[in-house]
């Protein structure tokens, strides 16, 4: 495949994008004169002259009923987390939504794992062994959020590492061109403003939407 070919193949898959957020995979390729890619479209399309180096977790967007049980069962263990590492106990418990919608055995199409979604050699590095118990998996996503806060600066930022990579924000300087990512930072950002009061005054037993 050209490289003509090949940018019109990423553009149209960053913006062909319609209808409600769904998930994508970011991909990275090794070209044969070893340029570094990374997109969001598989082998078939980009070509066997890539190589696939790594895959990383896509994410989706699927509105559902969460009862407040469901929702805020694991607010001890975030408190905890948050006072430890120094972390808005609001924005863990958003990215918790957002990732697993608080569901402890949740995995995803590439393996990431937990409420958290880790990958494996993340968990390992944060001294995770086990991603499915829940107190673990919160407390070594939480000293990922805290390790990124001290990378970047900004909160999009920090989103958007966590979700597509650290090397993909220095890379594009911000926010990568994945639609992707870009949702989910939106959806974070979001959930974080719903839960601000959360653990200072509560929320109350009612009923609430869930995102992923």
């Amino acid at each position: 495949m050209n490289k003509r070919a090949l940018l019109a193949l990423l553009v149209s898959g960053i913006l062909g994008f319609t209808g409600s957020v769904c998930a994508s995979d970011i991909y990275k390729y090794r070209a044969a004169d070893g340029t570094i890619l990374f997109t969001d479209q598989p082998q078939e399309r980009v070509g066997r002259d890539h190589t696939l180096l790594s895959v990383r977790k896509g994410w989706s967007y699927t509105p559902r009923a969460l009862t407040s049980q469901e929702r805020d069962r694991y607010d001890s263990m975030i408190s905890q987390a948050a006072s430890q590492f120094d972390v808005e106990p609001a924005l863990i418990k958003a990215v918790i939504h957002a990732e697993s919608l608080f569901d402890p055995r949740a995995v995803s199409r590439v393996g990431a794992q937990g409420l958290m979604q880790l990958m494996p050699e993340t968990a390992t590095s944060l001294n995770v062994s086990n991603p499915f118990d829940a107190r673990q998996n919160i407390l070594g996503g939480t000293r990922f959020i805290a390790y990124l806060k001290g990378k970047f600066s900004q909160l999009d930022e920090i989103l958007a590492a966590y979700n597509a990579g650290e090397g993909n924000v220095r890379r594009y300087g911000g926010i990568p061109p994945f639609k992707e990512t870009q949702a989910y930072v939106r959806k974070v950002k979001q959930l974080k403003q719903r839960y601000a009061g959360h653990f200072s005054k509560g929320m109350g037993e009612e009923e609430v939407v869930a995102a992923r």
